[in-house]
């Protein structure tokens, strides 16, 4: 019997690209000091921690080449759905103080100084105690003599019973260019159907 994947709605050419973005970051191991900048894996961590709590259901659509395909799946492993995410934490050893920080108001963007960071820009917003994230949007992008591709992230948080921003909402859009071939867009686009009150 054939092992089944949280994936098994994405189209085999966009996984390839979903691993690819966090194949490219792995290397650069995170370090264990203080944060330099916002500290996205463990904002990730406690995000999956609460989803596999409470199990909701997701309504999911995927654009691939102009078909979108849209169902309400259970997804069954958590850190694998939203592996992009967490890999584009930016608290490496070898990207510290390789991003400029501009704050404004409730939000803080990391810019990229070097085109061959895979992140070149994270852009969270901030609830008004600016101690929990409610939006984390990512940019990022890979490029050699055979083959390219743009990714964007998008995270939306809403407050819960428990007074926690907790995920309501993801998105991972972007295109894959192969040398000799069209390039391709993509779109997903994930809803968290319900979230669970804490008893």
């Amino acid at each position: 019997m054939k092992k089944k994947s949280s994936y098994k709605f994405i189209p085999g050419a966009l996984l390839m690209l979903v691993m690819g973005l966090a194949a490219c970051e792995n290397p650069n191991q995170t370090t264990n000091a203080s944060k330099t900048y916002f500290d996205l894996r463990g904002f990730m961590q406690t995000q999956i921690t609460y989803l596999k709590k409470n199990n909701p259901k997701v309504k999911k659509t995927i654009l691939s080449q102009g078909k979108p395909i849209t169902k309400e799946v259970a997804i069954k492993d958590w850190e694998k759905e939203l592996r992009m995410f967490v890999n584009a934490d930016i608290n490496k050893t070898a990207l510290i103080g390789t991003y400029t920080i501009k704050k404004a108001g409730n939000t803080v963007t990391y810019t990229s100084k070097e085109s061959k960071n895979t992140v070149q820009s994270l852009t969270v917003e901030m609830d008004d105690s600016k101690k929990q994230a409610k939006s984390v949007i990512v940019v990022a992008g890979n490029e050699n003599l055979l083959f390219s591709s743009g990714t964007q992230l998008k995270l939306y948080c809403n407050k819960a019973a428990n007074n926690q921003y907790q995920i309501t909402s993801y998105e991972i859009k972007g295109f894959q260019k192969i040398i000799m071939r069209e390039k391709r867009p993509y779109e997903i686009k994930a809803r968290v159907l319900s979230v669970p009150k804490i008893g």
